[in-house]
């Protein structure tokens, strides 16, 4: 009797041992080698640029600081509310853990836009423990064009030095505007990954139209004029690199996350050269995302090659729903895995 008890014991814990690991996400054979912790491999700042961060601001660097090296944060860049992440949603029963939004429409007078859309979903995904992201496809400060591309626009950065000119005060009242929209998240305690002047070196945006020297100041000046002289300190800062741009850094004070904006069609490889270099480049001090993709990287490739990006992050549109760039399956595939953070999974970070 004992040994058919015996039995029939280990038959229920077997039985409950594979509907308990049924429920967790699954790891293919390609994944079983993890990459060395963070411990082992990286020195990342303990602390933020800012001074006296906000509590949320540190709880978010912290946690992205402690999963570094081992998981990836997933995201995806949205145009309209929530399209992205809806679309995700509906497609794969699944969300990403960060949410891409653009300052691109405020502050310019559009009729149809509501300038305070961006911030309420970065309020409304934080709410539900999601990650805000921001960019600013920033349109012609002076008003002269509504454009942001160096082609379509003669708006000088480089007046940055003259602090008497209009272009400097147009810059100024800009990034008191978006300084304020910020504001209202500090107020309602939402940290937010801030990533300004993206792509710099590329050339192909006015800010980066005059060369490394006007961009770094007006980075910088942009970092003072938020941190020190409107207080907000619920900003963690991304500078986003561009190959052979070591003039156009902005400097380790300034930058608490480096970006990199990758585009290869179809290529889903884990780009671990790239990390490789950056990480090297900053010290293994500054933990790197790829900021901006196309094509996202497979997540066996990610663990196979130990790249350990903090996050990507696929661009709006075709890039996200497009076979061409991402299919639903290698969605389906990276959700699915233990390897990436969604945003059911992700913890509360709230005070």
């Amino acid at each position: 009797m004992r040994s058919f008890k015996l039995q029939q014991h280990l038959v229920l814990f077997c039985i409950f041992f594979i509907a308990a690991s049924s429920c967790k996400k699954s790891s293919t054979p390609a994944e079983e080698k993890k990459p060395v912790v963070v411990t082992e491999r990286f020195n990342i700042n303990a602390t933020l640029v800012t001074p006296s961060p906000s509590f949320e601001a540190n709880k978010l660097y912290q946690f992205l600081k402690e999963n570094y090296g081992k998981q990836v944060l997933s995201g995806v860049m949205t145009l309209n509310s929530f399209d992205e992440t809806k679309w995700l949603k509906d497609n794969t029963g699944k969300e990403p853990a960060i949410i891409g939004l653009d300052f691109m429409h405020c502050n310019r007078n559009y009729n149809w836009y509501d300038n305070k859309a961006p911030i309420k979903d970065a309020k409304a995904y934080w709410l539900r423990n999601g990650i805000p992201v921001f960019v600013w496809h920033w349109r012609d400060p002076s008003r002269k064009t509504e454009e942001f591309y160096t082609d379509k626009t003669t708006f000088d950065i480089s007046k940055i030095n003259d602090l008497e000119s209009a272009e400097y005060k147009a810059m100024i009242a800009d990034i008191d505007y978006i300084s304020g929209l910020l504001k209202e998240l500090q107020a309602d305690k939402v940290p937010v990954i801030w990533r300004p002047l993206h792509e710099a070196a590329g050339g192909w945006f006015w800010w980066g139209a005059k060369g490394a020297a006007a961009c770094k100041k007006l980075y910088q000046v942009m970092y003072d004029r938020m941190v020190n002289h409107h207080k907000l300190n619920n900003l963690i800062w991304v500078w986003t690199r561009e190959p052979n741009d070591d003039a156009w850094y902005p400097g380790d004070q300034y930058v608490d996350i480096i970006g990199r904006d990758i585009y290869k069609q179809g290529d889903h490889g884990s780009q671990v050269a790239e990390f490789t270099a950056l990480n090297a480049l900053y010290g293994s001090k500054k933990m790197v995302a790829i900021s901006e993709c196309g094509s996202m990287p497979d997540v066996a490739n990610l663990t196979k090659d130990a790249a350990a990006w903090s996050w990507f992050m696929p661009w709006y549109g075709d890039f996200t729903r497009n076979s061409a760039h991402n299919s639903l399956d290698l969605w389906k595939k990276m959700f699915a895995s233990s390897y990436v953070i969604t945003l059911d999974e992700m913890p509360s970070l709230k005070n």
